[in-house]
């Protein structure tokens, strides 16, 4: 009898010890737009557990409402271009790290405008749309710059990307910053049409995922693992991209086909890009102090560019 009860505790306290505690929830804001979608395959295709992660996807509207979220302290992390990454801390948000790179937007981004406007030089004078808190002023003032413009020779007004399409369908502007889905849904209207797109400032427009110092450091190994979860999905969609192409279309609320094309606009980045990327050069640095100083030149933020901290996650991937 004794000898079974000892088999008993034996059998418990090997069960207990082999129950690993669950991982910790990590909320990641997430708004639409073709290169995250990728994120939401591997949720939806159990990838984040596979690798021992416990990722919580906040679905919002804009960038502005992700970075919003992560300033708040709603998120662990956000998905954003570089452009709200950079801005966060100096807005009040928790010091944090770009530790995923999902894609570089070599035309995604666009500058949208009525039947009347025929290039960026014929803004002058009138009315822009864009996210004034986030990644539309800057795509504005990048191509008011290449035109040899600057931002007081346009007006520019505070436009959500839910309410663009209403807003030059009214008249209220001219042009509109924006980006996919919203951008492939109004270029249905008659008469509108793209006059920049960030094509033209190739690289610049760096889509990222950023996490909290405090969540890296409360989940050893999540950069890791993330990325091995990322390039499951990317694999999982090169095999099957039919049901993924589909699945990721539909949540975006266009067609696979208009799916696919806006992908071509994006330079997608695997594991391997990822790796040289963030343990090889600089460039994401560069490109952070880059956009500092164009914050800056905005006033979007006021910090000093030569003094901001280094947001590049270093630890290796």
């Amino acid at each position: 009898m004794k000898y079974k009860l000892w088999l008993l505790f034996v059998l418990i306290f090997w069960i207990q010890g082999c129950d690993k505690p669950a991982p910790s929830t990590i909320k990641i804001a997430i708004n639409p737009w073709p290169g995250y979608e990728f994120l939401y395959l591997a949720e939806k295709k159990g990838f984040f557990e596979k690798v021992g992660l416990n990722v919580k996807l906040i679905q919002l509207v804009s960038l502005a409402d992700a970075q919003r979220a992560y300033i708040n302290n709603q998120v662990d992390g956000f998905a954003s271009t570089i452009i709200e990454a950079v801005q966060a801390e100096p807005l009040g948000g928790k010091p944090l790290k770009v530790v995923l790179v999902p894609d570089y937007s070599n035309g995604g981004d666009v500058i949208l405008a009525n039947k009347s406007i025929e290039s960026m030089s014929d803004l002058k004078g009138r009315v822009v749309g864009a996210e004034v808190s986030s990644l539309g002023i800057y795509v504005l003032q990048r191509a008011l710059t290449k035109s040899n413009m600057s931002l007081s020779d346009v007006t520019v007004l505070n436009v959500e990307q839910s309410d663009g399409e209403r807003e030059i369908k009214a008249g209220n502007i001219d042009a509109f910053v924006t980006y996919p889905p919203v951008s492939v849904k109004m270029l249905k209207l008659e008469g509108v049409h793209k006059i920049f797109t960030s094509a033209q400032i190739p690289n610049e427009i760096i889509d990222t995922v950023s996490l909290s110092q405090d969540a890296i450091d409360r989940n050893p190994g999540v950069v890791k693992k993330l990325h091995q979860a990322w390039q499951m999905a990317l694999d999982y969609a090169e095999n099957n991209k039919e049901e993924a192409y589909t699945l990721m279309a539909t949540r975006e609320g266009i067609s696979k086909e208009e799916f696919q094309d806006v992908l071509s606009d994006l330079m997608v980045l695997n594991a391997m890009d990822q790796k040289k990327l963030f343990e090889t050069s600089d460039i994401l640095q560069q490109s952070v102090r880059s956009v500092c100083e164009t914050l800056v030149h905005v006033n979007s933020i006021e910090v000093s560019c030569d003094k901001y901290p280094d947001i590049i996650y270093r630890q290796g991937i």
